[in-house]
């Protein structure tokens, strides 16, 4: 039987396909939900303002869009970390998988109900049917359900791509100098998300966009360089 026709071949050039797909749609959702919200211009501390801010953009469409962004980030790096031909590499992988499925699930819980509950919010202030005091009163109402949600989140969504980083690190199957990018950027990003949770002096979710914004250049890179691999590959896994 040929290289090409072996099925272990075929297998693992689908697994570096579907993630390196699943990595750019998921960098690309990302991407488009954050400009279409841009959090970091909202006026934070004034919550008739962000009412105002809020309503004037399709905030639903874009918590949505955010949520389906990181679902793939999760599928796409579950999926290349058992393609990792080095076992070692591919245990390391395994390990982040619980981290990726816990915070994935809290970033989607927390995008839901923030992206839900403000929308609403600033459609009823916005329409008249909540006057000032019980329009802040909700706001305040909202921040304290959604509380460490976000922050815990952050944290824990930059640890578990911090693990996939050194798996890929490990393994050589991806450039150095990519994976400790994305080493560096992802645990910036647990750092600052773990002073976050912690209300440190001086943390804000400022200080989080630089790794943030370097760790998805990063994914973007991992998923050119799967999809490159998956149409040249030929070799069958020996593990």
């Amino acid at each position: 039987m040929s290289e090409r026709g072996d099925p272990d071949v075929r297998a693992h050039r689908f697994q570096t396909r579907s993630a390196g797909i699943l990595a750019l749609l998921g960098t690309v959702l990302t991407i488009v939900g954050q400009l279409l919200q841009q959090r970091a211009d909202i006026p934070r501390g004034a919550p008739l303002e962000v009412f105002g801010y809020i309503a004037g953009r399709p905030w639903f469409t874009a918590a949505l869009i955010g949520v389906l962004g990181m679902l793939c980030w999760a599928m796409a790096f579950v999926t290349a970390g058992h393609a990792l031909r080095d076992p070692v590499s591919r245990s390391i992988a395994r390990m982040a998988e619980p981290l990726l499925v816990v915070a994935t699930v809290l970033f989607a819980v927390n995008y839901a109900h923030d992206g839900l509950s403000s929308g609403i919010l600033a459609q009823q202030w916005i329409s008249g049917e909540l006057d000032t005091d019980t329009a802040t009163a909700a706001y305040r109402v909202v921040e304290i359900l959604v509380g460490g949600v976000p922050t815990l989140s952050q944290a824990l969504v930059g640890l578990a791509l911090a693990v996939y980083a050194l798996a890929m690190l490990r393994s050589g199957q991806h450039s150095r100098v990519l994976s400790w990018l994305g080493l560096i950027s992802t645990i910036g990003w647990l750092l600052t998300g773990s002073a976050l949770f912690l209300q440190l002096p001086g943390a804000s979710f400022e200080l989080l966009l630089p790794f943030s914004g370097l760790a998805t250049v990063w994914v973007l890179g991992i998923g050119i360089t799967l999809l490159r691999r998956s149409s040249s590959e030929t070799r069958p896994d020996p593990n």
